[in-house]
């Protein structure tokens, strides 16, 4: 490059100009880039928002027939209360993620969901960390984190924060002095 000093002032204004030009020029194609993203993101969202509506939908039409066949066998119903905790699991986590793998999850989430819903629980799960705004996802602590924690972290949240809501929201258990015999 050479020295700036063999430039007249005049040549030196042109050439400022030239680099603002340019530099604008970058910023908007950047913006617009940006905006094109973040409108791909929010579409594909969308999308996988109204797949995982309809899988659940038909999955549960689905679990409602096979819950009247299924109901004589008590070892079939813990299975479809696994199956089906695992489903309402899956959806809500594919609910917290904006991306292209919630249809994927989605079609998991079918296949888990077809199998029947649960009777009512007989015992209370330990629930060490919950949601705050929705109570389907809580975690024991124990084992990996789920992806919905994740999803909290990454969005500022904190593990203490999901402690308060479990202990807020969760469900207490009926003391043995007032279940009915």
């Amino acid at each position: 490059m050479t020295e700036l000093k063999s430039y007249s002032l005049p040549e030196l204004e042109e050439l400022a100009e030239q680099i603002k030009a340019t530099i604008l020029k970058r910023e908007q194609e950047e913006q617009e880039a940006a905006r094109r993203q973040a409108e791909e993101a929010e579409r594909a969202a969308r999308a996988a928002e109204e797949e995982a509506a309809r899988l659940a939908a038909e999955a549960a039409a689905k679990a409602a027939a096979e819950a009247e066949e299924k109901a004589r066998a008590a070892t079939a119903a813990r299975e479809r209360k696994q199956a089906a905790e695992k489903a309402r699991r899956e959806a809500a986590e594919a609910k917290a993620k904006a991306e292209a793998e919630k249809a994927k999850e989605a079609a998991q989430a079918e296949i888990s969901f077809a199998e029947a819903a649960p009777p009512a629980p007989t015992e209370m799960p330990l629930v060490r960390f919950m949601h705050p705004s929705n109570r389907a996802l809580t975690w024991s602590g124990d084992g990996p984190k789920p992806d919905w924690v994740n999803a909290w972290l990454a969005t500022g949240g904190t593990l203490y924060a999901l402690e308060i809501a479990a202990e807020k929201l969760a469900p207490k258990p009926i003391p043995a002095s007032l279940r009915p015999r």
